[in-house]
């Protein structure tokens, strides 16, 4: 196995509103090439990463030499992911290629491990919740890339499928030359897609309520978190209440919380099936809903809360923003609260 860095000056933030979700969370942009789709029978043999360095980004490239060096850049990948702290990634598609690859190729290995963490997937986010879609023929990287000017950057020369036969080429030569090509067309892919976060997330116009939508990261990305405003049915309160749910990414736990004299809250954590489920009752004022905040955490009403421009006598504001503001908050107390109070479901 061979690896490979490259740096980059390329420094600012994906926008304003990411920061603000994201913090101090470090990303890792991710690509692999394998030997074709199938997880089950092809091969990861390269697995390329970016992360952000203070003089801007650099890009490690983990190369197999041969078809029997898969366990070694699936082993390098995971450990760099540990030792450089990276929070979650950022992929194109891998939600549905490039992490389940990885994983089902550990297992294939019997590596013993497994890739966890929030991830955003890029491809995914706009086309679900953006109109891009229906701008392009294609929603490709590089049509993508085309659409916002950087296709003509790349310095590659190959498509993914090309890659493919290149690699068994190189597996019987090692030829440095092939070895160029094939590390150029994945170094392009993670730099263009590290670019493309900073193009396209500016061009969102509610980023709020589209990142709400996709899934925000809480608790340092061991949950991610959805909510919608959910109307009274039979039998529940007249009022509207706020319905939280998401994954336990890490960790997970089985507890739940029930309403009571001083919180009307109810929370369920469930470790079987990585899943929690919140609902904060709302109150209402003409076309306006608003939380009242106090009994959701007990009194201690968290910084970030009352220095909130929305944030009145105790109450929440609720728009796009505040929503997912409380909606994490709550996430990450009654995920705390599992510490030191854990139930059964």
């Amino acid at each position: 196995m061979k690896v490979f860095t490259r740096d980059y000056r390329i420094i600012g933030e994906y926008s304003e509103v990411w920061g603000e979700y994201f913090g101090d969370m470090k990303p890792c942009v991710l690509d692999i090439e394998a030997t074709g789709l199938d997880r089950t029978r092809c091969k990861a043999v390269l697995i390329g990463l970016l992360m952000r360095t203070d003089s801007g980004c650099r890009i490690t490239q983990f190369l197999a030499e041969n078809h029997y060096e898969e366990a070694k850049v699936l082993d390098a990948a995971m450990d760099y992911l540990e030792e450089n702290g990276a929070d979650y990634l950022i992929t194109f598609n891998g939600y549905a290629y490039d992490v389940p690859f990885i994983n089902a190729r550990l297992d294939a290995n019997m590596l013993g491990r497994h890739l966890k963490m929030y991830h955003f997937d890029l491809f995914r986010f706009l086309r679900k919740h953006t109109d891009l879609r229906s701008k392009l023929e294609s929603m490709s990287q590089m049509s993508i890339e085309n659409y916002y000017g950087i296709l003509s950057d790349r310095g590659d020369t190959i498509t993914g499928k090309e890659s493919v036969a290149l690699f068994d080429q190189y597996a019987l030569s090692g030829n440095s030359t092939i070895e160029k090509v094939i590390l150029t067309h994945n170094r392009e892919d993670v730099l263009h897609l590290h670019r493309l976060m900073y193009l396209s997330l500016a061009d969102v116009p509610d980023l709020h309520k589209a990142l709400s939508a996709y899934g925000l990261p809480a608790a340092e990305g061991r949950l991610s978190v959805r909510h919608a405003i959910k109307r009274a049915r039979s039998g529940k309160t007249a009022s509207p209440y706020l319905k939280i749910t998401g994954e336990q990414i890490k960790d997970p736990v089985s507890c739940a919380y029930f309403p009571d004299g001083d919180c009307p809250v109810t929370a369920t954590f469930n470790a079987s099936s990585s899943s929690y489920e919140i609902e904060v009752p709302l109150g209402s004022h003409a076309d306006v809903l608003y939380v009242d905040t106090a009994p959701i955490f007990a009194g201690s009403i968290p910084e970030v809360l009352l220095n909130d421009p929305a944030f009145v006598n105790g109450y929440l504001i609720l728009d796009s923003r505040t929503a997912n503001l409380i909606s994490k908050l709550a996430a990450e107390e009654y995920l705390s609260r599992s510490a030191v109070n854990i139930s059964d479901i």
